[in-house]
């Protein structure tokens, strides 16, 4: 299938759990190395004395011991997991010719002389298995430039020796080599390398490809051979023999081939707002159109998304088998390839990033895409998905501290390492300001309808989008921007408020509106009087008493009144 990818799972074998010993190594540090694999066997039972290793710095010995008891997901891709294989893939060592060194998932070819030929394909890289909604089924996604690591071992059999009477025939292995390493993508030849190991690169791949690496190993024999040509019949002894020599050469072409998927992220596109009511606040909503990792603004504030990541021992590369003429062995493979994974996590998209005085720069409005039901990973992985989720291919930003300028340029940042879109929004679309009106058309002791309208505050034009809520009663505006609503017991006031749609789900947004309005009564009962008397009080008993206090300050230069002393 298209971009489907094996994924690790537990106890694969006696090695497949075990972290290597030759690590931290080749620019990996120690905080990195230890959470690279995931699909290691944890114990959460650790004691205390067990992160502290003696032998060890400190640190080290406690980051081990983190990750010997959990797993440790990634916020990114990490390079680290490029490094790693890359070093790594360097300690693979041939067999020589009676011997072929494999690991444990190779593909063995044999031929007439040739035998246990392989090639297998180490990493893709950069790449990321996604686990979007079935662990048995996830798609490797790759990036438009990269590499692929390969391998390839063989061993020849030389025929048994022949003596007779009259002839023999002594065999010896003259020259072998793997001659070309080739990577092909869809039939279309991207790169060429020889040797037993090879880096493979490719550039400007799109779509879902198939990659396939073939291997042409050839190996030449000779045959030494040694006839009677004066046989004593007498004796039965060979007098004079005539020696002559025959070489043969052979080839064995053999494959392997992974399919992947371009996760392109040249789709990327979106639109930012101004605010007419609030002249500080800028917004933009974009649209990556792919599952994405962050989105960077002004330089370095970024939105994080809910793919979160993991790396884990690449299945079939934690043994290696060495194939004899006479049997074969397996033990601890010196190349431990990591492959990188993306999960839906239960952290909802953030912004992880703070101004000094603390505050977050960037507002997530809303995040919208495909319902999905979330994926069961590898039971070997310590680690939680979201189920279900939303594959977050949208996202609405904001911000009261970001000037305006902020907003137009925005790079969004894939699942996959080093994959980046930086685009312009150059569409600037401005959020109006509304206008609510109450209007109370009927009242009497039970109930009050209200007609509420809501319109442009620049051109008066009716608003038809969004809902004016009342109390606990919310009602949508109709065609001509009005709603009515009944108010079951009204006070002496009523307020209302208009909640307009998203302003990025509309092509015409508006702000936020409120207003207050008083119910007009021809009588008033007892309570209503009461309360009526306590609200007046409490609007003018505050400005009363400021009045008197600044009269008394100023000796009655504002009502007249004096402050006056006694004589003693």
């Amino acid at each position: 299938m298209i971009g489907t990818a094996s994924v690790a799972t537990a106890n694969e074998s006696e090695y497949g759990t075990t972290i290597p010993d030759d690590g931290p190594a080749y620019g990996v540090n120690s905080s990195d190395f230890y959470r690279l694999w995931s699909n290691d066997v944890d114990d959460g039972g650790l004691s205390e004395d067990e992160f502290e290793d003696g032998e060890v710095d400190p640190r080290e010995g406690a980051e081990r011991a983190l990750a010997r008891s959990t797993d440790i997901p990634f916020e990114h891709p990490p390079k680290a997991a490029e490094d790693w294989t890359r070093g790594d893939f360097q300690d693979y060592n041939s067999g020589g010719s009676e011997e072929s060194v494999a690991p444990a998932d190779a593909n063995l070819t044999d031929g007439t002389y040739i035998k246990d030929a392989f090639v297998s394909i180490a990493a893709v890289q950069p790449s990321t298995i996604l686990h979007d909604t079935n662990a048995t089924n996830t798609t490797q996604y790759v990036a438009p430039d990269g590499e692929v690591l390969a391998v390839s071992d063989f061993r020849v059999a030389l025929p048994d020796d022949e003596k007779t009477d009259r002839e023999r025939v002594e065999w010896s292995l003259v020259d072998t080599s793997i001659e070309t390493v080739t990577l092909e993508a869809d039939g279309q030849t991207l790169s060429t390398d020889d040797g037993h190991r090879s880096i493979l690169g490719y550039s400007n791949l799109s779509d879902s490809v198939t990659l396939e690496v073939e291997a042409t190993i050839s190996a030449e024999l000779e045959a030494e051979t040694e006839s009677c040509t004066d046989w004593n019949a007498n004796s039965e002894v060979c007098e004079e023999w005539e020696s002559y020599d025959d070489t043969i050469s052979v080839e064995q072409t053999v494959r392997d081939t992974q399919s992947v998927v371009v996760n392109q992220l040249s789709n990327v596109s979106g639109r930012r707002v101004n605010f007419e009511a609030k002249s500080d606040r800028v917004g933009a909503a974009v649209h990556p159109d792919t599952e994405w990792s962050t989105i960077t603004v002004d330089g370095d504030i970024r939105a994080r998304s809910n793919w979160w990541f993991y790396t884990a021992g690449t299945p079939g590369w934690d043994e290696m088998v060495t194939h004899k003429a006479n049997g074969s062995t397996t033990s601890a493979s010196s190349v431990r390839p990591v492959q990188v994974h993306a999960f839906p996590s239960e952290a909802e998209p953030h912004v992880p990033t703070e101004l000094a005085n603390g505050t977050v720069p960037l507002r997530i409005e809303e995040t919208w895409g495909e319902e999905r039901t979330g994926p069961e990973l590898p039971s070997v992985i310590d680690l939680e998905t979201a189920s279900p989720y939303t594959n977050a291919d949208s996202v609405a930003l904001s911000s009261e501290t970001l000037d305006e300028g902020a907003l137009e340029e925005v790079t969004v940042d894939g699942i996959v390492r080093g994959q980046s879109e930086t685009v312009t929004l150059s569409e600037l679309q401005a959020v109006h300001e509304a206008n609510l009106t109450l209007t109370v058309t009927e009242d009497n002791s039970t109930h009050a309808t209200v007609r509420a309208e809501v319109t442009d505050t620049t051109t008066g034009d009716p608003v038809s989008g969004g809902r004016v809520e009342i109390g606990n009663q919310s009602v949508p505006l109709d065609q001509n921007g009005t709603a009515v609503i009944t108010v079951q017991n009204p006070g002496l006031t009523i307020r209302g408020e208009y909640n307009p749609e998203g302003w990025w789900r509309t092509d015409q947004p508006y702000s936020s509106a409120a207003t207050t309005t008083i119910v007009p009564r021809e009588f008033l009962g007892f309570q209503t009087f009461v309360d009526l008397v306590i609200v007046t009080l409490l609007w003018f008993l505050p400005v009363a008493l400021l009045a008197f206090g600044v009269d008394y300050v100023t000796n009655g230069e504002l009502l007249g009144l004096k402050r006056h002393s006694r004589d003693r």
